[in-house]
């Protein structure tokens, strides 16, 4: 099925609600202040399409179940047009799909690169990092979830060959929620740290 012919603005925003909490369509209804019945209908064409699922919970609402919709996966739709090559195209995201996507949308375009360097460069530790966070705004920030005092010299030493200053810190898992904030992103959090602040 083309993505394209499904995502108008309305429906851009039911899939939106889902991604941020599964929710039901009476929940999704009262948030776009529209119809349970456009709701539902909308639903059922992403539940075709793949793009959500549906799970039943105990609670129970008149005598039914209550449905929770979830998304299917993760997804960007990628449109690109360059002198080399155009394409549109659908595509589920894994971790560091994200991360780059979050860099990119999270930040002025000038800090891209040297965030995205920074970022590969603290790949190659990631054994012995808990979490990479980034503050969006206008002055970024990366946090680094590691007590390693080898990553922290390398990476000290890394960034001092940069054009550009970026602003980063190292700090320890019991000073997370101190630095959190809604303008706070994982780049890389396979704990799901963020979520349980």
């Amino acid at each position: 099925m083309n993505i394209d012919s499904i995502l108008g603005e309305k429906r851009w925003e039911i899939l939106s609600i889902i991604a941020r909490e599964a929710s039901s369509p009476v929940e999704i209804a009262e948030k776009l202040s529209t119809t349970v019945s456009y709701v539902s209908q909308q639903l059922k064409l992403f539940e075709f399409a793949g793009i959500i699922y549906k799970t039943k919970t105990g609670e129970a609402k008149k005598g039914k179940p209550r449905n929770l919709y979830h998304l299917s996966k993760e997804m960007v739709q990628l449109n690109l047009l360059s002198k080399y090559i155009s394409s549109k195209k659908l595509l589920y995201l894994d971790w560091h799909h994200r991360a780059i996507l979050s860099i990119w949308a999270g930040v002025d375009s000038s800090f891209h690169y040297p965030i995205e360097k920074l970022f590969w460069k603290l790949d190659e530790h990631l054994g012995k990092i808990e979490g990479v966070f980034l503050e969006k705004g206008s002055n970024p920030r990366i946090f680094i979830l590691s007590g390693s005092k080898e990553v922290k010299q390398k990476i000290d030493s890394f960034v001092k060959t940069f054009d550009k200053k970026i602003d980063y810190s190292f700090i320890m898992k019991s000073n997370l929620s101190k630095i959190y904030s809604k303008k706070i992103i994982p780049l890389y959090d396979p704990e799901n740290l963020l979520e349980e602040l």
